[in-house]
């Protein structure tokens, strides 16, 4: 079967099932928003993280990197806001084409620190 035929949610279940939860400190594991996990019995962390996909969630030809940066961490700021969660911390992962250069990487980092900032 094909990941298209399948779709993202049932993809999501199928990987679901793979996954079983290692530790009860997992209340929540694979899913559309973010992951909960018991750090003490008052505190729960979220964890999430997103990818950005050219061609498919944004194209270089119509979009500058500072947005991008900002979408960026907006897309995973959403996703702890969605669970009612209060985002304290960001990481970020990126994959750079060789043709980028070091001022769109910088204006990439000064939009996505435009939105965790705010």
């Amino acid at each position: 079967m094909k990941i298209s035929d399948l779709g993202e949610f049932g993809l999501i279940r199928k990987i679901a099932q793979l996954s079983s939860p290692t530790t009860p400190a997992m209340l929540l594991g694979i899913g559309d928003d973010a992951a909960a996990l018991t750090l003490s019995p008052s505190k729960t962390l979220l964890a999430t993280t997103d990818l950005l996909l050219e061609g498919v969630h944004f194209n270089r030809a119509y979009t500058d990197f500072r947005s991008l940066g900002w979408k960026s961490a907006a897309v995973n700021v959403s996703d702890i806001a969605a669970m009612g969660g209060i985002p304290r911390f960001c990481l970020t992962s990126i994959g750079i084409p060789s043709d980028l250069t070091t001022e769109e990487i910088t204006e990439f980092y000064r939009g996505f620190n435009t939105l965790i900032r705010a």
